[in-house]
Parts: C-alpha cells; structure tokens; sequence
C-alpha cells in the first residue's frame, strides 16, 4: 500500500442486477447523504413554520373574517404548503433514497406509493402557486379599490396577466416533472424549465408587492402630512410587503450563486407564511390604537384637517353626502350614506364620518329623495 493512498477518496465497487460491476466513489456517496440531511433540514423548518402560523390563524382570526375569501385562500395556501412539504420530506423515507437504487439507477423494487408521493408533491406545489397568485390579485384590488374605475380595471388586467404567466409555467413544468417521475428519469433535460419557472414567480410576486409598497407608501405620506404619525395598520402592510417582495428575490438570485439544496423553496413557504402574517399583525396594531388613549384626540386632528366646518348637523332621515372636484375635467364623486339607527349607534360623528383628499374639495349635503345634479 503506497503512503500517498487516500482513503477518502476511494471507489466502491459494486454490482448491478445482471453481474455488471461499477464504480461509486465514496465523496459522491458522503455529497448524497449531506444533502439528504440539509434538505430535510430545510422542509422541516419550513413544516413547523407553517403548521405553527396554521394554528395561530386559526386562533386569532375574528370568526366574521373566517369567511371571507382572503383568509381562506390564505388557509388553504397554508395547507397546501404543509402537505407539500410532507410529501417531499416523506419521500428520503422511500426506497428512491437507497443506496444500491439511487447509484445503480434500479428502481424495480420501488413502491407505487413512492411514485404517488412524489407526483403529489409536484401537483400541490402547483395548487400552492394558484392559491398564492390568486390572494396577491385579491390584495392589490383591496387596496387599491379607491382608484378610479379605468386604473382599477387597468391593473386588474396587469395583475392577471403576471399572475397566469407563472402558472402556466408552472403548469407545464409539473407536466413534464410528474412524467420523468412516472418513467423514474433524470431531470437534467428539464432544469431549464425549472429555472425559467423560478424566475417568473419571483417577478410575478415583486410586482404584487411592488404596487403594495406604492400605494400604501403614499397613503402613509398624507397621513404624515395630516400629523397622524403613529405606528399603524398602513405601515405593517408597508413593512411586510417589502419583506415578501426583497427576500424572494434576493432568494431566487443566491439559488444561482450557492450551493443550497432548495433553496428556492422557500420562497414559496415565506410568501405563503407573510401573507397571513400580515393580516393578523395590521389586526392587532389596528385593535391596540383604536383602544390607546391618543386614539380619539387621533381622529379628531384627521377630521378637523379635513372639513372645513366645526358644526355638525343630525336629521331625523337618512342624508347623503357627496364629494366633487369642481376644478377637474373629470369629476369624482364619492357617497357615505348614514342612516338613523348608525347615528344613534355611534354618537360620535368622528367614528362615522372620514374623508380623505389631497387637494380642496366642495361638500354637499341633501336629503335622500332631493335630485342630485353632479
């Protein structure tokens, strides 16, 4: 035996199922088994995240919010996220993850089940994009609801558009992915489509994120501008759409620079996991100043910056009031209507009442069955 023999970087002989021998060196055997353990590290944490977010969601949402169509598609990304991860951390359970069957390439003795948890994986990372595109579009137009008619219509189109396009991406590569399963073949053909497929996601939740970002950032500057400074819903919603949109692309780009095993993944349970994040820490923040003792003198210094009158009339009917821009070309008109029993609901006319404007506006008050010229 020569003394410059290493014995780390030796060849283990082995032989397949018809007497042939061939060579598995043992770095490649130690590289398989790192990565089985890293990643499996990778989707647990991911797993628990996700499965301790799902309870918390469940415990702190309000029961009227249990129903509306954001908490269930945010729940159901949850779950899908949860059942995904459980696939792919089942499956370096299964006989694919074999040392005789992942070096030789015999895959006779693996189990339907193993196929089957394997394409289900695949399928509801697909159903887990779906849920995720479509609680992003749902977002945008909350948020944006107070645009005019054509900029809503406008970005609804934009926000389908870049929503289909990484699902349809995704779409074909779980075509493809869930056919190299079926035939136990390698993925190396496909990588490409995987990668394309990762970029377009990430472009598709920046630009989600993005709109967040510029229409609550404006919306922050004119309650500065108003003195109301606190720390409110508007910039939790400011904080964690930043998050979404700069760690997933800081993610997408590391993938190509380390060596990760997943690491794009996670892009998936971190969207997954800020969406309802942010809706349960706005809750809370929007639940601790509305009982805080600045809360009223709050409302008053943004009703008072807004109207020109201090006086305040009740009637006995229902009124309707409505806002017009004289001086545009385009005129806008807004209507709040109060009803008798809300008046004696709410005593305080600054719980009820709020407008919002950047520019002198002209406010009218009649009564329900007078004709409204606008």
């Amino acid at each position: 035996m020569t003394s410059n023999f290493d014995p780390f970087s030796q060849n283990v002989t082995m032989r397949g199922a018809d007497g042939t021998a061939f060579d598995v060196p043992v770095e490649g055997i130690d590289l398989f088994y790192q990565y089985c353990i890293r990643i499996c590290i990778n989707y647990g944490a991911q797993l628990g995240a996700s499965i301790v977010l799902f309870v918390i969601v469940l415990l702190l949402t309000r029961p009227e919010k249990r129903f509306s169509a954001v908490f269930i598609l945010n729940s159901l990304a949850l779950l899908l996220n949860i059942g995904r991860l459980v696939c792919q951390v089942v499956y370096f359970t299964s006989q694919f993850v074999r040392f005789y069957a992942f070096f030789g390439g015999d895959f006779s003795e693996v189990p339907l089940s193993a196929y089957v948890d394997s394409v289900l994986g695949v399928v509801m990372m697909t159903l887990l994009l779906i849920c995720i595109e479509a609680s992003l579009v749902l977002q945008v137009q909350v948020v944006c609801t107070n645009l005019r008619r054509r900029y809503q219509h406008t970005l609804l189109v934009a926000s389908v558009i870049v929503a289909l396009v990484p699902i349809i991406f995704r779409f074909v590569y779980m075509v493809y992915n869930c056919r190299h399963i079926m035939y136990a073949k390698e993925t190396l053909p496909i990588n490409w489509l995987e990668s394309a497929t990762n970029v377009v996601i990430t472009v598709s939740i920046c630009f989600f994120c993005a709109v967040f970002i510029v229409k609550l950032g404006f919306a922050i500057r004119l309650r500065r501008r108003l003195g109301m400074s606190e720390f409110g819903p508007m910039r939790v919603v400011f904080i964690m759409g930043c998050q979404t949109m700069i760690i997933p692309a800081i993610l997408s780009i590391l993938q190509y620079i380390v060596s990760v095993p997943e690491l794009a993944s996670n892009i998936f349970s971190l969207v997954t996991i800020s969406l309802p994040l942010s809706s349960l820490w706005a809750g809370v923040t929007l639940d601790q100043s509305s009982r805080g003792p600045a809360s009223s003198s709050s409302r008053a210094t943004f009703w008072k910056g807004l109207t020109f009158s201090n006086t305040t009339k009740s009637r006995q009917d229902s009124t309707v009031t409505y806002v017009s821009y004289p001086s545009s070309k385009s005129n806008t008109v807004c209507y709040a209507e109060l009803s008798p029993a809300k008046q004696q609901q709410h005593p305080d006319p600054e719980l009820v009442h709020g407008i919002a404007v950047e520019r002198d506006i002209s406010v009218y008050s009649h009564r329900k069955n007078e004709e409204e010229q606008v």
